[in-house]
């Protein structure tokens, strides 16, 4: 009889949780989907989760003595806060309101070795939501932008995932990823290039193919007389990967006067389209490999 008993409670907890589940999610996915969309923003997402549990409580004293809908409540409410918690970091996000993709200055880690590592500055803007008071700051400083939008909430959405997902230690920040790769590929302690990925406040990985061949040209197996833009990541076995940002890349290598850029070869119509629209004369490398980078590097060396 006992056993009977327990196996009924079992069902009927069960139940219940299945019909808060009813309850519960399609209001969730209809405020998360607003939200996402932009017809609501972080206050009214996360505000509306915590009125719903508030208005949650009332139930459960009008049904106290209702153990199956009292259950009922107390799972509507538990859910309620479990997607607010969840949820609640994006308020963080909230005051980030435009970015700008700015020039940077070329960084030769290596003296002398005429490998340039290419990077654009990403400028997170808050609170502001003028655009013109944003670009008429920047004119005046005389800051170049490459690129300049708008934050949306699916932007929001997916850095406060990333954050959640970094803090559980589930991913990297794609810049430590690349520091991993670019000591796995050059098994050697460089001074200066560890002095480059333990800088702070540093993101993305497009800096790995430069490192690469910087550690070459210091190592000795590698000679360069060319002043030669790089972007491309880096892998343990040599693999040249993806990036963004070609179109500032290609404007600042050609700025300060780079005859060649090497690219990633998943790149090459990006930075093609760049150079005709632009009407640019440096001329693209695109690579898979670094070592197809280090053959051209020698042959147009030996020109």
């Amino acid at each position: 009889m006992k056993s009977r008993n327990k196996s009924l409670d079992r069902s009927t907890k069960l139940l219940a949780f299945v019909y808060s589940i009813f309850i519960v999610v399609p209001i969730y996915f209809i405020l998360g989907n607003a939200y996402y969309l932009d017809y609501i923003n972080s206050y009214v997402f996360v505000g509306a989760l915590l009125v719903l549990m508030i208005i949650a409580s009332i139930p459960l004293i009008i049904f106290r003595k209702d153990k199956f809908r009292s259950l009922i409540v107390n799972w509507v409410i538990a859910l309620l806060t479990l997607f607010c918690g969840y949820e609640f970091l994006l308020i963080e996000f909230e005051s980030n309101t435009y970015i700008a993709v700015v020039n940077r200055e070329p960084e030769e880690i290596i003296q002398n070795s005429g490998i340039y590592i290419l990077a654009i500055g990403l400028n997170h803007i808050y609170y502001v939501k003028e655009e013109n008071i944003v670009k008429d700051t920047y004119e005046k400083e005389g800051i170049q932008i490459f690129d300049f939008h708008q934050i949306t909430n699916r932007e929001r959405y997916k850095s406060k995932t990333n954050e959640i997902k970094r803090f559980l230690g589930f991913s990297k920040e794609p810049f430590h990823i690349m520091g991993e790769n670019v000591r796995g590929f050059i098994r050697e302690d460089i001074v200066a290039i560890n002095e480059f990925l333990n800088k702070e406040n540093q993101s993305g990985d497009s800096a790995g193919l430069a490192l690469g061949l910087s550690s070459m040209v210091h190592q000795g197996s590698l000679h360069n007389q060319i002043p030669i833009g790089v972007t491309g990541t880096l892998e343990p076995n040599g693999d040249v990967n993806q990036v963004g940002g070609i179109a500032g890349k290609m404007i600042i290598s050609e700025q300060n006067g780079f005859p060649y850029i090497i690219v990633p070869d998943a790149n090459r119509d990006e930075a093609e389209t760049v150079k005709a629209e632009q009407k640019l004369a440096i001329e693209i490398v695109p690579v898979h490999h670094i070592d197809e980078a280090v053959r051209v590097i020698k042959e147009l060396n030996d020109r």
